[in-house]
């Protein structure tokens, strides 16, 4: 499941869930009534650089005074590729859920920076296996076979030299 228009912006001074993009729009409002906040910021993050985990919870109740779709806190783990092209695995543990979301295989994420760096590679390669790489490298890196699917997708679009992003909309998954 692709989570439609959400992305996971990650630095100093605060990492947060973007509900920003207008596909967001398509989810419900908070359970009491009001509309889903454009930033909701991670508490308790934790980052390791060595192993590139990411840990942070987004506390609905606390923030916000409500819950959201019956649920008042997601704790989130999320493991990066050696580039942080995509989120490798993970998961996301819900309060009131028994089984979490995984990374790689019922959430897939990919960084939105990647097309302009296919772009580039695009440029410098002489072949288009060369280019193909590129993607089988991301297997060697540990992306699930959704992941490569998203991937995939992107990386056929910067090989058609299509002008429209990819990252303008979502799939929904």
């Amino acid at each position: 499941e692709k989570v439609p228009g959400t992305t996971v912006p990650f630095g100093d001074p605060l990492a947060y869930i973007s509900y920003e993009h207008p596909h967001t729009d398509v989810w419900p409002a908070l359970d009491n009534g009001e509309k889903v906040p454009d930033r909701v910021p991670f508490r308790n993050i934790e980052w390791d650089s060595d192993e590139r985990i990411f840990k942070g919870d987004i506390c609905w109740q606390e923030l916000y005074n409500t819950t959201w779709m019956g649920e008042d806190m997601w704790h989130y783990e999320i493991k990066f590729d050696p580039r942080f092209m995509f989120i490798k695995s993970g998961t996301c543990t819900r309060s009131n859920s028994e089984e979490p979301h995984q990374f790689g295989r019922d959430l897939v994420y990919v960084n939105a920076a990647l097309e302009s760096v296919l772009r580039g590679i695009r440029e410098t390669v002489t072949t288009t296996g060369e280019y193909l790489d590129v993607v089988r490298k991301w297997r060697q890196d540990g992306a699930s076979s959704p992941t490569i699917d998203m991937l995939g997708e992107v990386s056929m679009r910067v090989l058609d030299n299509r002008a429209e992003s990819m990252f303008d909309f979502n799939l929904y998954r």
